[in-house]
């Protein structure tokens, strides 16, 4: 969209995010009227609060991965966090192959979506491919 005005009308007045300081040049927040304050304001308020929330999903999740993993191996040790003098090997060995299943099961998973991902690709290369092709209808 071009800044030009219409022909016959006088030239509009060019709508800027926030106006500049005619000595520095660089934007000036105080010369925003009250509306536009607050609408700053508020976007300014929604992007921290977004940022935030994301940061809190991040440590969030990392927290209950955490606590998982701990709980998987919590029974290894005694209630001071102290290995037993007689840990049940059996016990290990089948926490082990669990380990090992759901490691399996996961890659597993990934084989199929990466598959599942270089068809989709193909199919869009494909469409690309034919959308170039195409002759533009007039």
């Amino acid at each position: 969209m071009s800044e030009a005005s219409p022909p016959g009308n006088s030239p509009r007045k060019r709508i800027t995010p926030v106006p500049e300081n005619p000595v520095t040049r660089r934007p000036d927040p105080s010369l925003l009227s009250p509306h536009q304050r607050a609408l700053r304001a508020a976007v300014v308020d929604a992007f921290n609060a977004k940022k935030a929330r994301r940061f809190m999903e991040r440590h969030v999740n990392h927290i209950s991965v955490n606590r998982d993993i701990a709980d998987g191996i919590k029974f290894l040790f005694d209630e001071h966090g102290r290995p037993p003098s007689n840990a049940p090997l059996e016990d290990i060995v089948d926490e082990r192959r669990k380990v090992e299943y759901q490691i399996r099961w996961f890659e597993a998973a990934l084989l199929e979506l990466r598959n599942r991902l270089v068809r989709v690709k193909e199919v869009e290369d494909y469409a690309l491919e034919m959308l170039s092709r195409a002759v533009p209808e007039e």
